[in-house]
C-alpha cells in the first residue's frame, strides 16, 4: 500500500465540473480519504498490469490519467458477486475500445476546462494511443462549447502525427482557428479518416478554406477522405494526398450546388486514377464539363463497388463515359433535368447506366415522383435496396417539356431490365400526362415479362388506361388474348383510392374474359373480395374516359392525389 498523503486538489482534474465523470462520482472523491484514494489507484494499476499479462491486452490502460482509473474502479466495484481481478477484467474489456478506439475518452477530453491539466494527464500520460479528435457543430452550443476551440487546437498543434481520426463540422470561425492550429511539420502517419464538412455557409462571402499544406500532409494510411461544403485546392490532392495516399479506399466530394468549387473531369480523373484502391465514391455538385473532357481515354477502378454521382444529365453522362467499374454493385445518379439539357441527353445518360450496370438481370423497376424529383429504380430480388437509383431533379409539376415521356422510350436501352418481373409505380397525372399517347404500350411490348405491377401514392391513370383499352380494344377484335400486353401478368396492386380500385377491377374482367389462363384467373382472384357500394357512376367514369380519344374529362378521382407525397415502400426519392 502507497502511503503517500496527496491532497484532494491532486486528484481532482480541474475546479470545474468534469463532463466525462458523474456528479455522484466527483463528490466521492472530494469527500474520500486521499490515502485511501491512493491506495485504490496504486492496487488498481497493479491488478490491470496483472490481467494485462494474463489477456495480453490492457497493459496500456494501468497509463491512464488518475480520473480514468477511478472510473474504472467505480465500475468494478459495483460488481461485487466476483472476485475484484475477475471483475477488472470484466470491466476493462468494456473499456477497451475508450482505451484504444473509442472517441468518447478523446472527444469529451475536448470538454475540459482545464487543457493543460488533460494534456498532462492524458495525451502524455498514453503516448501509445491514437487520438481521435471528433468536433461538430452542436458541440458549440453547449456549456463547454468555449473550450472546444481551445483543447482541439492544443492536440492539433501538438500532437496532430498521433491523430488516427479527424473529423470537423460545423461553419464558424472555431473550426477555422481549429485547422490553422494543425502542425504537419512531423506529417499524419497514423491518420485514417480525414472529414471536414459544412464548414461554409451558404454566403459567398464566408466560405472557409482547407489549409492546402493540411491537403499535402503526408497521410500514408489514410482511407477515408471527406471534403463537403468547404473551399479547397484540387491541385494540392493531387500533388497531395492523390500522390501520397494510395490505401485510399473511400472519398467524398460535396460542393453543395455550389459550382464555382467543381473541377473539370480531366482533373477528377488524374485523381481518381491515382487511388487503385477506391472502394466507395461521392461526388456532388463537384464536375464541370468542358470540350476536352469528351477525348479522356477512359480509367478502370477495379474495386470500386459504390458509386453515388449528383450533377448535371451532361456530366453524369461523361463520367460514366470515361470510368469503368466492373466491381459496381451500388449506383445513384442524381441529375438536374432542367430544360436546357441538350437533347437525347436521357437516353445517352440510359446508355451509359446500360454500360455501367452492375447488374446483368434486374427484377424491379421503380418510377417514383415525390417533391418535384423523380426516381428510376433497378433492382435485384437478393438485394433489400435499389441496385441502381436515377433521380431526376428540379421536375416542377409545371414545368413544360416531355422529359418523362423520353425517359420512358429510353428504358429499353438498359438490356439488363429486359426480363424484369415487377413494376413499382407512382406518378401524379399532371407529371403522366406528359407522355405519348402509346409510350406505355410500347413500354409493355418491349418489357413483356411483367407479373406484377405495384401502384404507390399516386397511381398512374395513363398506365391503367392503356390496359384497359388494350383489353377492351382485345375482346372487340375477338383476337382471343393472343395480342394481349403483359401475358404473365398476375397482380396490380389497388389503392386506397376507391376509382382507382374499381378500374383495377375492370381491366382484371376484361383480361379473364378474353382468355383463360392461370395469369388471368390469379389477376381476377385479387379482385374477387372486393366489395363496393353504388359503383355504377364510377363505372360509368371510367368507361368514358378510358374509352375515348381525348382527355376532355378526366375523372376527378385521377388528380385529387395531386398533393399527395409518395410513401411506397420502394424508397425515398432525395430532394
Amino acid at each position: 500500500m502507497s502511503t503517500t498523503t496527496n491532497s484532494v486538489d491532486d486528484i481532482q482534474l480541474h475546479e470545474g465540473q468534469l463532463v466525462t465523470l458523474p456528479d455522484a462520482f466527483l463528490e466521492a472523491i472530494l469527500s474520500a480519504n486521499p490515502v485511501e484514494l491512493d491506495y485504490i489507484r496504486t492496487f488498481l494499476r497493479l491488478a490491470l498490469l496483472q490481467v494485462s499479462h494474463q489477456c495480453n491486452t490492457f497493459a496500456i490502460a494501468a497509463c491512464l490519467p488518475q480520473d480514468v482509473l477511478l472510473l474504472i474502479f467505480e465500475h468494478a466495484v459495483e460488481l461485487k458477486s466476483s472476485t475484484f481481478p475477475r471483475v477488472l477484467s470484466q470491466v476493462c474489456r468494456r473499456w477497451r475500445a475508450i482505451i484504444l478506439e473509442d472517441p468518447l475518452l478523446w472527444r469529451n477530453a475536448l470538454n475540459f476546462t482545464d487543457p493543460c491539466k488533460w494534456s498532462c494527464e492524458v495525451l502524455t500520460q498514453t503516448k501509445e494511443v491514437p487520438l481521435w479528435i471528433y468536433v461538430n457543430q452542436h458541440d458549440f452550443t453547449e456549456d463547454y462549447g468555449e473550450n472546444i476551440t481551445l483543447n482541439a487546437s492544443l492536440v492539433t498543434g501538438n500532437h496532430f502525427s498521433r491523430c488516427a481520426i479527424l473529423d470537423l463540422e460545423g461553419h464558424s470561425g472555431e473550426i477555422e482557428e481549429i485547422l490553422e492550429s494543425i502542425n504537419t511539420d512531423d506529417g499524419a502517419p497514423l491518420l485514417h479518416l480525414l472529414s471536414i464538412r459544412n464548414i461554409s455557409c451558404s454566403i459567398r462571402e464566408h466560405l472557409s478554406n482547407v489549409p492546402d499544406r493540411l491537403l499535402k500532409t503526408s497521410m500514408p494510411r489514410l482511407k477515408s477522405l471527406c471534403l463537403e461544403r468547404c473551399v479547397f485546392s484540387w491541385d494540392a490532392i493531387h500533388n497531395g494526398i492523390a500522390s501520397q495516399s494510395r490505401f485510399l479506399t473511400s472519398l467524398c466530394i460535396s460542393n453543395v450546388h455550389d459550382v464555382t468549387l467543381a473541377t473539370t473531369l480531366s482533373q477528377l480523373y488524374l485523381v481518381l486514377q491515382s487511388f487503385p484502391l477506391l472502394q466507395h465514391l461521392q461526388l456532388q455538385d463537384a464536375i464541370v464539363v468542358t470540350t476536352s473532357d469528351h477525348g479522356i481515354t477512359p480509367v478502370t477502378l477495379h474495386d470500386l463497388s459504390s458509386l453515388r454521382i449528383r450533377t448535371s444529365i451532361d456530366a453524369c453522362t461523361v463520367f460514366l463515359a470515361v470510368i469503368h467499374m466492373p466491381s459496381l454493385i451500388d449506383l445513384v445518379v442524381i441529375a438536374n433535368a432542367v430544360p436546357e439539357s441538350s437533347p437525347g441527353c436521357i437516353g445517352e445518360l440510359m446508355a451509359g447506366i446500360q454500360v455501367t450496370a452492375p447488374c446483368s438481370s434486374y427484377r424491379s423497376l421503380g418510377i417514383v415522383h415525390n417533391r418535384g424529383c423523380l426516381a428510376v429504380q433497378l433492382g435485384h430480388g437478393r438485394a433489400s435496396k435499389p441496385v441502381v437509383e436515377m433521380v431526376f431533379r428540379n421536375w416542377a409539376r409545371q414545368l413544360p417539356g416531355d422529359h418523362f415521356s423520353e425517359i420512358v422510350t429510353n428504358m429499353k436501352v438498359i438490356q439488363s431490365l429486359r426480363s424484369m418481373q415487377e413494376l413499382h409505380v407512382s406518378l401524379p397525372y399532371s407529371v403522366e400526362g406528359q407522355i405519348a399517347p402509346d409510350a406505355w404500350k410500347q413500354f409493355f411490348r418491349h418489357f413483356d415479362r411483367i407479373s406484377d405491377i405495384h401502384l404507390g401514392a399516386q397511381p398512374p391513370a395513363l398506365l391503367l388506361r392503356t390496359l384497359y383499352q388494350d383489353a377492351h380494344t382485345a375482346r372487340l377484335e375477338c383476337s382471343g388474348g393472343s395480342l394481349l400486353l403483359l401475358p404473365s401478368l398476375v397482380q396490380i396492386s389497388s389503392t386506397p383510392i376507391c376509382g382507382f380500385r374499381v378500374f383495377v377491377n375492370m381491366i382484371a374482367e376484361l383480361r379473364a374474359s378474353m382468355v383463360d389462363s392461370p395469369a388471368t384467373r390469379a389477376l381476377l382472384q385479387q379482385c374477387a373480395n372486393d366489395r363496393y357500394s353504388d359503383l355504377d357512376a364510377v363505372r360509368h367514369q371510367i368507361i368514358a374516359w378510358a374509352s375515348s380519344a381525348g382527355d376532355a374529362d378526366i375523372p376527378e378521382w385521377v388528380t385529387m392525389v395531386e398533393s399527395l407525397e409518395d410513401e411506397s415502400s420502394i424508397g425515398d426519392v432525395e430532394n
